[in-house]
């Protein structure tokens, strides 16, 4: 990854943002649950309540399950293994973000790659199909 701009500054914890307030401050995509650019390297990862995905937060064990994206069945091969590669990705900052409705999305810490194992998971559709489950580790809690 060549880092083009400087990495925007990591907000506060509880920071809340604006989708265009997001892209205002780190220039990704404005929807999906993992977002990026080629310009830095911050990789956002958004739980939002409208999605099927579920996260599972644990802060007792430091550590988040973060479904992979994509509808079909998931890889780190391809477009949308784009955004799942990023993920594991050493040169990665993720930052991981709650958004409880629509427009109002929430900073709550750093975190970082442990490892990841695959699942079954239905998809919008019913459709049931391989997901990839990253367990990473809560910095800064």
């Amino acid at each position: 990854m060549t880092v083009i701009d400087s990495n925007p500054p990591i907000p506060p914890k509880e920071t809340a943002f604006t989708e265009d307030g997001l892209y205002d401050l780190f220039r990704t995509q404005t929807m999906g649950g993992i977002r990026y650019t080629n310009k830095h390297d911050r990789v956002l990862l958004v739980d939002s309540r409208s999605s099927n995905y579920r996260d599972l937060v644990d802060l007792e064990k430091g550590t988040v399950i973060y479904t992979g994206t994509g509808e079909e069945p998931q890889s780190f091969e391809g477009r949308v293994g784009r955004f799942n590669e990023r993920v594991r990705s050493p040169e990665s900052v993720l930052l991981y973000f709650h958004k409880p409705h629509a427009n109002h999305l929430v900073f709550k810490f750093r975190v970082k790659y442990l490892s990841h194992y695959m699942s079954t998971e239905e998809n919008k559709a019913g459709k049931i199909r391989r997901v990839i489950k990253f367990k990473l580790k809560i910095l800064d809690i």
